[in-house]
């Protein structure tokens, strides 16, 4: 009996200690899952923190990534509408380059050399402008400059307006001297002048371009490559060839190298003084063919007219055209 109770309480002492140790050993376990609780929840808040940078700089890639493509669109509509207006840079380059050239010959020339820049539209054109008005141009060998209309064309140079009709104000039945001189308004109806327009086509190859209008709002334009007029000697007589409009190899010859004639001064090639006739002071054959300088009739008054503003090729013999303009412009190359 005694030995049963001393094996029962060595084996109840056994127990008990191996109770202490599995308690110590749970609070070990404890102790880690507490530490691996804590490691987890800072992988859990250091990957939250890493997801959170990761969204940033992706929105930030997007925004970066779409800000990049506008950029390239409209690098492309750039080089799409520069590729399309090569032409007109390179035009431009050219002008920028006269321009300049111009610039380092007045500076050579001295500060009195700008007043005589401008010979004609076509000089102020290279100068940079390029607006239709009213200039002042200084004309080689005349002592006073002219006031002319410049007309800037689009496709290329720049026309010098050298008469203009367009609602009577301005009387053009006049004498030798005034057509020589000239007269009117550049800024409406004026003749610029024939011995302006001499030295200006004696020193350099000029075309002309005759505008005209009926009193219906049809238009016609008549070219003529080469222009040039005469001396006062040879009474301005006027040479063009090279025509081109509605009458095609008959069109030439309307002003076919006629000398010039007024009231008070007869060079026509007829028995009679045309200029007296048919009004005004023109380059007339024998009084048929054209006269722009003619009395301006009024609509309703303009039909049966021998001595209006006649381009016996538009419009016929006797009709009276309700405006009409003449301007030369330097031949282009």
């Amino acid at each position: 009996m005694e030995k049963k109770m001393l094996e029962m309480m060595q084996t109840t002492e056994m127990l008990g200690k191996q109770v202490q140790e599995q308690n110590h050993t749970l609070r070990q376990l404890h102790g880690r899952n507490s530490d691996l609780e804590t490691q987890l929840h800072d992988l859990e808040a250091e990957q939250q923190t890493q997801l959170a940078g990761l969204q940033v700089e992706k929105e930030q890639l997007y925004r970066l990534l779409s800000h990049q493509s506008n950029t390239l669109a409209g690098i492309q509509q750039s080089l799409y509408a520069s590729s399309n207006n090569s032409s007109q840079l390179w035009q431009k380059q050219v002008q920028l380059l006269e321009n300049l050239q111009r610039l380092m010959q007045l500076v050579e020339q001295g500060p009195d050399a700008a007043e005589e820049v401008f010979r004609d539209c076509e000089d102020i054109r290279r100068s940079g402008v390029n607006q239709d008005g009213v200039y002042t141009i200084h004309v080689p060998n005349l002592d006073v400059p002219k006031r002319v209309f410049c007309v800037m064309d689009p496709d290329g140079g720049a026309w010098t307006v050298i008469q203009r009709r367009e609602n009577g104000k301005v009387n053009f039945n006049r004498n030798w001297e005034d057509y020589k001189q000239g007269f009117g308004d550049p800024a409406g109806e004026y003749w610029l002048g024939n011995e302006a327009v001499h030295q200006l086509s004696s020193s350099t190859i000029y075309s002309l371009r005759v505008e005209l209008e009926d009193w219906g709002g049809s238009t016609s334009q008549e070219n003529f490559k080469h222009f040039q007029l005469g001396s006062k000697e040879e009474y301005y007589k006027i040479f063009v060839n090279g025509y081109s409009g509605i009458m095609q190899e008959l069109g030439q010859v309307i002003l076919w190298n006629n000398s010039f004639s007024t009231r008070d001064a007869d060079h026509d090639n007829c028995g009679c003084n045309c200029a007296a006739i048919m009004s005004g002071g023109w380059w007339f054959d024998a009084c048929g063919g054209s006269n722009l300088n003619g009395i301006y009739y009024p609509a309703g008054q303009h039909l049966h007219k021998m001595n209006g503003i006649r381009w016996n090729f538009f419009r016929g013999t006797t009709y009276s055209l309700r405006a009409s303009r003449m301007m030369m412009r330097p031949l282009l190359s």
